[in-house]
């Protein structure tokens, strides 16, 4: 975690779910003369009220210029309207406590069956719901979106064995994407 001491650059979070466990220390890097980059990963999904919770902990002590929100792989334990019901929920926490605040929202990567990654897993039709929810809510509020769906489909080579994890060739392209995605943010920011 950046010290809250520290403003001469912007204040950069990543939330989100193993996936940002494995990109975060790339993007950390590529950013480090432009940002003071955190993280923030939890296997808690939208749908499950601890992440609220959760969330609400990390801002009550920090404070930043942007988030890139990349939220979705853990939640298959809820329904598609328990996912999205959350969407509008964790976007007012994110401006309540951070009113300034740019966002950068990231969509799931598809789900691919173990062992026969060319193949989607039955749990993809609901990452597709999800995406189409977390796309309307995007446009409609006029936020940045990074489609990794789109990246994922694409790339089965990207996929390790487990069907969900990337191996370092996708880790590489999720962290140019979403380095790429932040610098055309902050870039537009004034901090001081």
């Amino acid at each position: 975690m950046v010290s809250v001491n520290n403003h001469e650059l912007p204040r950069v979070l990543i939330i989100g779910d193993s996936h940002v466990e494995r990109y975060y220390p790339v993007v950390a890097e590529q950013l480090k003369e432009k940002a003071y980059c955190s993280k923030f990963t939890t296997s808690r999904s939208m749908g499950d009220p601890a992440l609220i919770e959760q969330l609400k902990a990390l801002f009550f002590s920090y404070r930043f210029d942007v988030i890139c929100f990349n939220n979705g792989l853990h939640g298959v334990d809820y329904t598609d309207e328990e996912y999205s019901s959350f969407i509008p929920v964790v976007y007012s926490l994110f401006k309540k406590n951070n009113p300034d605040l740019k966002l950068i929202w990231v969509n799931t990567t598809a789900r691919r069956i173990r062992e026969n990654t060319g193949q989607f897993e039955e749990h993809n039709s609901g990452v597709i719901n999800r995406n189409k929810a977390v796309e309307n809510f995007t446009r409609e509020n006029n936020i940045p979106l990074i489609d990794f769906y789109s990246l994922s489909i694409n790339h089965p080579e990207y996929y390790e064995n487990d069907g969900i994890h990337f191996n370092k060739q996708g880790v590489e392209d999720e962290a140019k994407t979403i380095s790429s995605g932040i610098i055309k943010i902050i870039d537009n920011l004034n901090v001081n």
